[in-house]
């Protein structure tokens, strides 16, 4: 299994291997183990991006670039993200908004995708409001800065994705 990924890419409607087929030229992917979701590590996120943004891979339907994986417990999950996300907070500028989104595939029995983002979400709101001395402002729907925690399994990634980056790729989508 791939350790240092840095997309999840989403295809359309059972033709996972059909996807596969299409990526393995533009850098290493394999199956996460979640119908239609593949792992990957390209050596330029931009230029991918690029290429899926030209419907260069048919029955890629959505990315999510990601700047960080880590193994993880349910029991560890949201003690690991609050320190993680640490490191995006100089990345939100005063004025900016925020958001959180997190896709849970896996670990249905033992954690919730709202709970997760309630409780990270909120460390990084009270972290902001701390270290930068003010109140940051949320919006969970169209924010300026978006932190995507994206659960496969024992698998957790993070991607920070930019409100330039979602305007100038559509196949961006962060549910």
């Amino acid at each position: 299994m791939l350790e240092d990924w840095n997309v999840i890419v989403i295809g359309d409607g059972d033709r996972e291997q059909e996807l596969l087929a299409s990526l393995e030229a533009d850098g290493e992917f394999e199956r996460s183990g979640f119908r239609d979701v593949v792992i990957g590590h390209v050596g330029d996120i931009v230029e991918f991006l690029e290429d899926a943004e030209q419907r260069k891979y048919p029955t890629l339907q959505r990315v999510i670039p990601i700047d960080d994986t880590f193994f993880t417990s349910p029991e560890m999950l949201v003690d690991r993200l609050k320190m993680r996300i640490e490191r995006y907070i100089d990345e939100i500028e005063p004025g900016e908004t925020f958001g959180f989104r997190v896709e849970r595939r896996g670990m249905k029995e033992s954690i919730s995708s709202q709970t997760v983002e309630r409780e990270v979400g909120g460390y990084f709101y009270d972290l902001i409001e701390k270290v930068q001395g003010r109140k940051p402002k949320v919006n969970l729907n169209h924010p300026d800065k978006l932190i995507a925690i994206e659960i496969l399994g024992n698998q957790c990634g993070i991607g920070f994705i930019t409100r330039e980056m979602l305007d100038k790729y559509s196949v961006i989508k962060v549910k």
